[in-house]
This record gives C-alpha cells, structure tokens and sequence, in this order.
C-alpha cells in the first residue's frame, strides 16, 4: 500500500489536499489498521474516563458531547452525499445517506441515554 510519509501529509495539507488509495484493499487496510493499531490505548482511555463516575449525573457531560459530535458527523455526511449525489455518484450517496441514518439512530439512542441520567424526584410517601 502506498502511503505518505508526514511531510507529504503535511505539504499536501498546505495546499489543501489529502491523501486518497488506490484500490479497496487499500482502503480496507488504511481504515483496518486505524481502528486496531489504537484500540488499547482508546480501551485504556476511556475506560479510566469512565471509572472516576460516581453518579448518573456523571454519566451526561461525556453523553451530551457525544451528542453534538454525532450531530455533527450527521451534518458532515449529509453534506458527503449531497456533494455526491451533484457529481453523479449515486451509489456512493446512497451509502453515506444509510451511514447518515445510522448515525440519527445513535443519536436518538445517545440523547435517550443523557435523559436517564437525571436522577427521577424522590416522591414523599403518603401515610
């Protein structure tokens, strides 16, 4: 697989551009090797984030970012495939319009998650 060394990353990104592959495999690999070669630091990381929550109210500031990055992943996608689907790639708008869905699921799962991190009002017991 070809792939650029930090400088041309970094003179490709003065002008604007980014490195693209050549074939599926390459884009396989590229995204493959992204995910694995930092799962145990992002393992490690967010499960020491985690492990300082004491309460549900802990639990809402980290849900409620991740709302808003997922929003704007939606809005980034949608974005991707409406440029797309200008350039006449419409498979390729198809399936950023699926990834797109996908993420309001998150989302809505995402928001519902923060919503039950409000402690519920402690009712006073009748006599």
């Amino acid at each position: 697989m070809k792939k650029p060394n930090r400088l041309m990353t970094f003179l490709l990104s003065l002008v604007g551009q980014s490195w693209a592959y050549d074939t599926v495999d390459e884009v396989q690999e590229v995204i493959g090797k992204n995910a694995f070669d930092n799962y145990e630091r992002r393992v490690t990381t967010h499960r020491k984030g985690a492990a300082g929550i004491t309460d549900s109210l802990g639990f809402q500031p980290g849900l409620v970012d991740l709302h808003d990055e997922l929003n704007d992943t939606w809005h980034y996608l949608m974005a991707l495939q409406q440029r797309a689907r200008d350039l006449g790639h419409l498979d390729l708008a198809d399936s950023m319009m699926r990834a797109a869905e996908n993420t309001v699921d998150v989302m809505t799962a995402v928001d519902q998650a923060a919503e039950q991190t409000v402690p519920a009002p402690e009712v006073p017991l009748s006599r």
